[in-house]
């Protein structure tokens, strides 16, 4: 099986077996939002998936590290506004949770595939 990004993207492994993903393009603090409400949503459950859409176990390590690479990518990719992205990472390790303004943001970016058939 090809490698499949996790979260992001019609093609990522949360479309094609959660019916759900984050929208494409570069991360900005929406997208980081949005990512984060999906990795601790994992973390309650116990589980996420790889790069190959296979299940595996949601650590709390496995949850840091994903949250941190949010700030690299955004740096990365020339995002916008990532020392907030990093602040909001910052926040959420700390308590575990998104504040209402960022839970809010999230929703506007986490995308429901419409399943016509």
């Amino acid at each position: 099986m090809e490698k499949r990004s996790i979260y992001s993207g019609v093609q990522s492994c949360y479309a094609v077996v959660e019916g759900v993903y984050v929208e494409g393009g570069k991360m900005d603090l929406a997208k980081a939002a949005a990512h984060l409400y999906l990795h601790m949503r994992d973390l309650e459950r116990g589980f996420t998936y790889d790069h190959e859409c296979r299940r595996i176990k949601m650590t709390p390590e496995l949850f840091e590290a994903r949250s941190k690479f949010l700030v690299k990518l955004c740096r990365e990719q020339g995002g916008v506004g990532c020392d907030e992205v990093e602040r909001l990472v910052e926040y959420v390790l700390k308590r575990f949770e998104l504040p209402p303004w960022a839970e809010e943001l999230a929703k506007k970016r986490i995308i429901r595939v419409s399943r016509l058939f």
